[in-house]
């Protein structure tokens, strides 16, 4: 018989969590009684990027202290992965490469730098030439010394078979670096070697800035005495430990998006629905069916990198309340860039003004380009950091006041913005670059007050004089200009299921019947497409931007209560769900075969193949469960078999798909319970 994990079966376990989301604006927290399923406070403070530490406490110095020190488990969503990938931000990785014996499939790989080097496998993984020592201590040499790389990422063809050629390279290259080393097959055993190596890559680009914020999670709760386990939210909406976290970010790519559709689901107890969750950096769209979302098996696709990350089917764009608004060559441009408001700016950073009335007397360079008024501030440390001495300049310079890009570039009498070197700088949070954004044309219409409204208005302003427009139309243009891009990424949403909804920028047709649409209607016909689910807006900005959005759609737009801070509900509130599937097919000659577990599997009749398959789905997705942190053995089976007609009438065995999944709370990271017997 099944064991059923219902929430009474959760009571005794766990009854306060701590739910965390770390955005790249701000950071959430909330306390819930995940016995009687309430939010019992919750708290919103700014992201401090330099330093977590900073804005985690003061998003927990607003909780109720008492019920702060009954947390049993803490549980942390965060869009520093998937912003860090969307912004081409993180650590200088060099990526060493063994591709496919006699194929030159490595150039189709745009990462850099990049070396190929000798040691290949078949697809068997037999080794056809081994790898040579002499050329990988070369080649980390170079690397380190031509483009300053801090990790390096390893991938080999058909590694995830054989990965002995990768791990001798891994064991090389910390040997005479001691830096970190990711590997293609840790992370994944899909046999596409070019998305492997993508993957490796980006998770060894990442790794500080998942690692420096966990560690700065841990830091804030020994200073409020939370002696808690802390786990993490997978991009696939399950759960992991933040050890495994901390050596393998690129599994929290759309982690934040991931709470944020569980947010949705847990506020407003609607199923079927297209959830929006805008944020400081991003706007991330899914669509739940049936209360679910679907896993895309391929893997994440995260600013136009495929990864092999299994996630939940979301569309991720550049689009959110702290965005950077540029004027060049006579249009707009939004995004994918984030900036911090000059608003933000203005309250915090005296001598700010001195930077804007640079700005003022020079705005005739700025016709064709605002790029350059741009304004950098100082806001981390250098720690122990080897400047350089341009950038010792820089930082110098910084320390007295913000300034313009414009005027940086006079003061040191630097060509460009390229010779002033600010990557490693921006990268490690010592400056924080500042600009217009959403978020400061809100402050300036009146919607939206919490920092320097004035500052915001006189920034503002410049771009008014260079665009010939009056302060509030433009205003108003602009902020249309994000609505219309919004209701374009609700579309495409809709579309994906069926197509790649990125080709309809390709198609004229399709761009005239969209213009039609979301703009203004053609006199001689109609375009009409009406969404026949609500939309669900979480993120402190939707609510400026979804109602009008779903407007052309004919749909409902719901703001639920606490939906600023649905992210970290989600992460506290979220199950462990586990899914697998096998296949039963017919043997070439007779029998059965069942696929999807290493090894062939055969078997005389159905029967065998049906009964070995469950069993085997059984142990594995416990085995699962257990990983994932849930006692809960409680499995449900869904059988679908294919059989078609053949043209003599027959009916023609085909496949049999047997699916076996799991959802449980994570009581297992927070009391050993003894697994409780019973068959599935």
């Amino acid at each position: 018989m099944n064991v059923d994990c219902s929430d009474d079966d959760f009571k005794g376990y766990i009854k306060t969590g701590l739910g965390v989301d770390a955005g790249g604006t701000y950071t959430d927290a909330v306390i819930f009684d995940l016995e009687s399923n309430i939010t019992i406070c919750k708290a919103k403070s700014l992201t401090t990027r330099w330093d977590f530490t900073v804005g985690i406490s003061k998003a927990l110095e607003q909780l109720d202290q008492n019920f702060l020190r009954k947390i049993e488990l803490v549980s942390l969503s965060t869009t520093l992965a998937t912003n860090a990938i969307v912004e081409n931000e993180g650590q200088k990785v060099g990526l060493i490469i063994m591709p496919p014996f006699g194929l030159d499939i490595a150039q189709n790989i745009s990462c850099r730098p990049k070396s190929v080097i000798q040691g290949q496998l078949d697809i068997t993984g037999r080794e056809i030439l081994p790898v040579n020592p002499d050329e990988i201590k070369s080649v980390v040499s170079r690397m380190l010394e031509d483009h300053n790389v801090t990790a390096f990422a390893v991938s080999g063809f058909a590694g995830s078979i054989n990965p002995a050629h990768e791990l001798q390279v891994k064991n090389i290259i910390q040997k005479e670096t001691g830096l970190f080393v990711s590997c293609g097959h840790e992370l994944s055993d899909n046999l596409n070697f070019q998305t492997r190596a993508v993957t490796a890559m980006l998770n060894a680009r990442i790794i500080p800035r998942l690692a420096n914020l966990l560690l700065d999670l841990e830091k804030v709760m020994n200073r409020y005495g939370i002696d808690s386990p802390v786990v993490v939210v997978k991009g696939d909406g399950t759960l992991m430990s933040s050890e495994m976290a901390k050596m393998r970010p690129v599994e929290t790519i759309l982690s934040g998006p991931a709470a944020s559709v569980a947010g949705a689901r847990h506020l407003t107890g609607i199923n079927d629905a297209l959830v929006v969750d805008m944020g400081g950096t991003t706007t991330d769209t899914a669509a739940l069916s049936s209360g679910l979302v679907s896993l895309n098996e391929e893997g994440s696709n995260v600013g136009g990198h495929r990864t092999h990350v299994k996630a939940l089917d979301i569309r991720t764009i550049g689009l959110g309340g702290d965005s950077l608004i540029r004027y060049e060559r006579m249009q707009f441009l939004i995004g994918p860039k984030r900036v911090a408001p000059i608003a933000w700016l203005g309250r915090n950073w005296p001598g700010t003004e001195n930077a804007l009335n640079y700005l003022s007397l020079h705005l005739n360079r700025y016709r064709n380009s605002t790029r350059k008024m741009q304004i950098l501030a100082k806001t981390g440390d250098v720690k122990s950091m080897q400047l350089s001495p341009l950038e010792e300049g820089i930082v110098s310079l910084l320390e007295q006041r913000p300034y313009s890009l414009d005027e940086l570039l006079h003061a040191t009498g630097a060509i460009a913005e390229g010779s002033l070197h600010l990557q490693r700088l921006e990268e490690n949070f010592v400056i924080q670059r500042c600009g217009l954004t959403f978020t400061d044309l809100l402050h300036i219409d009146g919607r939206f007050q919490e920092w320097d409204t004035e500052t915001a208005r006189q920034y503002a302003g410049f771009y008014s004089f260079l665009t010939h427009q009056p302060l509030p139309e433009m205003i108003e243009h602009i902020l249309e200009l994000g609505i219309k891009r919004l209701s374009m990424e609700l579309l495409k949403r809709r579309l994906d299921d069926d197509m790649d909804p990125d080709k309809m920028e390709d198609c004229p047709v399709c761009k005239t019947l969209v213009q039609h649409l979301l703009n203004e209607q053609h006199p001689n016909y109609e375009v009409a497409i009406n969404l026949k689910h609500p939309v669900i807006g979480v993120g402190a900005p939707v609510k400026f931007f979804l109602p009008q959005a779903v407007t052309p759609f004919k749909a409902r737009a719901i703001l639920p209560e606490n939906a600023d801070v649905a992210n970290a509900i989600g992460a506290i509130t979220s199950y462990v769900f586990i899914r697998k599937q096998l296949w039963i097919i017919p043997g070439k000659e007779d029998g059965f075969i069942v696929e999807g577990i290493s090894g062939a599997r055969k078997f005389k009749n159905l029967d065998d193949a049906d009964r070995f398959a469950r069993e085997e789905l059984t142990d594995i997705v416990h085995k699962k469960a257990i990983e994932a942190g849930t006692s809960c053995r409680n499995i449900i089976f869904e059988t679908k078999d294919s059989i078609p007609l053949a043209a003599t009438g027959e009916a023609v065995f085909l496949k049999r798909t047997i699916s076996a999944s799991l959802k449980g709370r994570p009581d297992l990271v927070v009391k050993k319970v003894p697994l409780r017997e019973g068959k599935s």
